[in-house]
């Protein structure tokens, strides 16, 4: 990948950062904190989704696609769906907890099957850690 391409991905990813960011601001300084807290959410689910696209548009690329890592790269949307629609019973901490799960799940799944990209794991590693601790902060003010 040209460096021109791997800058800009670097840019886009940090500043995907922004949202979960002002999100946890919000919550902490109780600013609209529910509102917050479920925008919170619904961000984190996108980008997890979001994630499973980054494997399918690698699968689609190849001569040799191999199919299980299509069937893979639905799981982070599956359980982004699943939790979208869950959050009128489940608690935004339960959200919160297995959206942070998720989270570390996929970056662990990313570093067995994406070793051809050293740029990429070491620009999720930054990011999912970020992504993690916030999530981690909310989780302890919605104790």
């Amino acid at each position: 990948m040209q460096q021109a391409a791997i800058d800009r991905a670097q840019k886009l990813g940090y500043a995907g950062l922004l949202p979960f960011l002002l999100f946890t601001i919000g919550a902490l300084l109780d600013v609209y904190a529910d509102h917050a807290l479920r925008l919170f959410v619904i961000y984190s689910a996108l980008i997890v989704s979001f994630l499973g696209g980054v494997h399918w548009g690698l699968a689609i690329t190849r001569d040799d696609a191999p199919t299980r890592q299509l069937s893979w790269s639905m799981l982070p949307t599956i359980i982004a769906v699943v939790l979208f629609f869950a959050g009128v019973w489940v608690t935004p901490l339960t959200m919160l907890s297995v959206l942070a799960l998720t989270h570390l799940f996929w970056l662990n799944f990313e570093k067995r099957h994406l070793q051809t990209h050293p740029w990429y794991l070491e620009l999720r590693g930054r990011l999912t850690f970020t992504v993690v601790a916030l999530h981690v902060i909310l989780i302890i003010i919605s104790l």
